[in-house]
């Protein structure tokens, strides 16, 4: 084989922004889920090889974890920084108008990834699902982490833990997902909301 000085012999991979692939790909499976989301869809998306997408990603599954990763990170660093200028149910109301009122109305009826993963894929794909589980438990620790700062400063009085707290804020919150993802008007979205919030400072006493 001739060697060319300088250049190497090896095939070079094609180079692309991992990060934003990722995040494009994220976008596809929110949308329409894992199993609905083709490897041809995918590729389009991230415009690039089939072989570069296999060497990046080896499969669907690995890119569906990391889109999964990167949608759970991006909700919790979301919350995160609404917990640090808000009390505990500020946030959470806060969290829903962001989350619910502060997308796109596509993107709002694409409900959560990650409950719809839990929904889709529970006894299905178990490791995908396993995953989903744990980025929903880190957002409810940092509902508990609130509610425990409240507590303890004396802003919210409860006879309830943080812990339970936080566990029924999340029953509410995967409860609205799904209702996000029906054909329901803004101003229904809102009075859902609004009674959730009402439901929950009431149980708070």
């Amino acid at each position: 084989m001739l060697t060319l000085p300088g250049v190497s012999n090896l095939a070079r991979p094609i180079e692309f922004n991992r990060e934003q692939a990722v995040a494009n790909a994220m976008k596809l499976f929110w949308k329409q889920g894992y199993g609905a989301t083709s490897l041809s869809q995918l590729i389009k998306v991230l415009d690039i090889s089939k072989s570069s997408f296999y060497a990046a990603f080896k499969d669907k599954r690995g890119l569906f974890a990391e889109a999964l990763e990167l949608f759970g990170d991006r909700t919790r660093g979301m919350l995160v920084e609404i917990k640090s200028q808000h009390t505990a149910l500020d946030t959470i109301q806060k969290f829903f108008e962001s989350t619910l009122f502060g997308l796109p109305q596509y993107q709002m009826r694409c409900g959560c990834m990650m409950v719809n993963t839990v929904l889709e894929l529970s006894g299905i794909e178990q490791g995908l699902c396993d995953l989903s589980n744990a980025k929903l438990d880190e957002i409810e620790l940092v509902f508990e982490q609130a509610f425990e700062e409240d507590l303890e400063s004396g802003e919210l009085r409860s006879q309830h833990s943080a812990k339970s707290i936080a566990q029924l804020v999340m029953t509410i919150n995967q409860g609205l997902r799904v209702d996000s993802r029906k054909n329901l008007s803004q101003k229904e979205i809102d009075s859902i909301v609004n009674t959730a919030m009402d439901m929950l400072r009431i149980a708070l006493h």
